[in-house]
């Protein structure tokens, strides 16, 4: 449903002639704005690579060995396992035990972690 919200949001803007279709001209400069900034502000492009570099296997979800391993990395500090429990707890919304970029992405403090490492 995102994604769906997302696309809808994407092309609506996009339908320079409001006729509800993205002819060739309009799909063309949709596709060349996308390129130019991979389709991301500033803040997501920050949030997705941090995502990235934690998730070390690239399932697009964050286990709780990685969340413990980034978060050393990140901050310098060993974490014990009590902790990063509590954090997936207050994360994972689904209740799969791991953090998907959703999840992630839509956390605060994961933006305010982006903000400190970006300054």
């Amino acid at each position: 449903k995102q994604w769906y919200q997302r696309r809808v949001a994407i092309t609506a803007g996009d339908d320079t002639d409001a006729n509800g279709i993205l002819d060739f001209n309009e799909f063309v400069a949709l596709s060349m704005s996308l390129s130019s900034n991979g389709g991301l502000t500033a803040e997501e492009n920050a949030m997705a690579k941090l995502f990235a570099s934690i998730d070390k296997d690239g399932n697009k979800s964050l286990s709780h060995e990685e969340i413990r391993a980034g978060i050393a990395s990140f901050t310098g500090h060993a974490v014990d396992d009590k902790e990063v429990t509590a954090l997936i707890k207050k994360l994972d919304i689904d209740g799969d035990g791991e953090i998907s970029y959703e999840e992630f992405s839509s956390n605060i403090l994961t933006k305010i972690a982006v903000a400190i490492k970006n300054n």
